[in-house]
């Protein structure tokens, strides 16, 4: 099968709380992009290079060295230069298809939103370290706040090890809030989608999306 391009490549984002099927959905998606002949790239934040990777067990882990939020934020910052430059813009200049698990909204939500870090410095480290290329769409995977605990309790039978998912449930609602905010601002590129639903029910609207957007 011949391998489909785009100009200029697309780039899709997977956003939402913690728990809302952001990696089954990018699988899901990868599968039948892939199946339909496109060059598919599937990735992550914080990691998706051999630096991010050891940046993410820095900022991920709950029992390595406590990480103060403004390097938190200036960590993800660097994970996210290294990702663009090695791996993102490479794949779209190629004409491939990137699907992320996360970018530059969670930064925003997360450290900006709830960590009350400065917007302004949030800004305008995203613009340095994207190098102009924002995601062409981004899927906001929408749970509440209970389906999420419940999912992220679920996992292992066991307390959460993730930094994030450990945070209580004030430091989540602000998460949440600053998801639906960023929505609002940017709705030329955020879909809202329902991810209480069936995986399959969420997939096919996906997938509908981004066929839109290839055409």
């Amino acid at each position: 099968m011949a391998v489909s391009t785009i100009a200029g490549g697309l780039f899709v984002t997977f956003e939402g709380p913690e728990g809302s099927g952001k990696t089954t959905q990018i699988e899901l998606l990868g599968d039948a992009l892939t199946s339909a002949g496109y060059a598919v790239l599937k990735t992550r934040e914080p990691g998706g290079t051999p630096l991010g990777e050891r940046l993410r067990q820095l900022l991920m882990c709950r029992d390595g060295a406590p990480v103060a939020p403004e390097a938190e934020l200036l960590l993800f910052g660097a994970s996210r230069a290294q990702h663009v430059r090695e791996r993102i813009l490479p794949h779209l200049e190629q004409g491939g298809v990137v699907l992320c698990d996360r970018f530059l909204d969670s930064t925003t939500a997360y450290q900006g939103y709830a960590r009350k870090l400065d917007m302004t410095f949030i800004a305008a480290m995203h613009d340095f370290s994207v190098c102009g290329r924002w995601p062409d769409l981004t899927f906001l995977l929408d749970i509440s706040l209970e389906e999420s605990r419940r999912r992220t309790r679920g996992r292992d039978g066991a307390a959460p090890n993730d930094r994030f998912e450990a945070e209580g449930n004030d430091f989540h609602r602000l998460v949440h809030a600053g998801f639906h905010d960023l929505a609002r601002q940017f709705p030329q590129r955020f879909r809202v989608i329902d991810a209480e639903r069936p995986a399959a029910a969420i997939a096919a609207d996906i997938l509908a999306e981004v066929r839109h957007a290839l055409d």
